[in-house]
């Protein structure tokens, strides 16, 4: 087997789950969002979302970026795959004109 064809296995084994699924989709609609929102939204305990958020990043789904202002923060969002994985699946609506730029 090729290694496109393991990696394509490797992502649709990490998004078939509930809780990576609403992950996936609400980085969709709130980009960059902090960590600890991200738990709220997503309603599901820290130490499970950041086990979630861990296989999401091993496919390269979702990347993020440490930001340091008052409080120490990570911030989330989609990758280009991570967005074209959701467009595949038809997960979300077309895309918006600021994807399209």
């Amino acid at each position: 087997m090729d290694v496109k064809a393991r990696q394509k296995l490797k992502v649709y084994r990490a998004i078939d789950n509930n809780y990576r699924l609403n992950v996936l989709a609400r980085l969709h609609d709130e980009p960059d969002i902090a960590f600890n929102d991200l738990a709220k939204k997503v309603r599901i305990d820290r130490a499970l979302l950041a086990y979630h958020v861990g296989v999401l990043k091993d496919v390269g789904l979702i990347e993020s970026k440490y930001e340091r202002r008052s409080k120490k923060s990570s911030k989330y969002r989609l990758t280009d795959e991570g967005i074209k994985i959701l467009k595949e699946f038809k997960l979300v609506k077309t895309s918006t004109k600021k994807e399209q730029q």
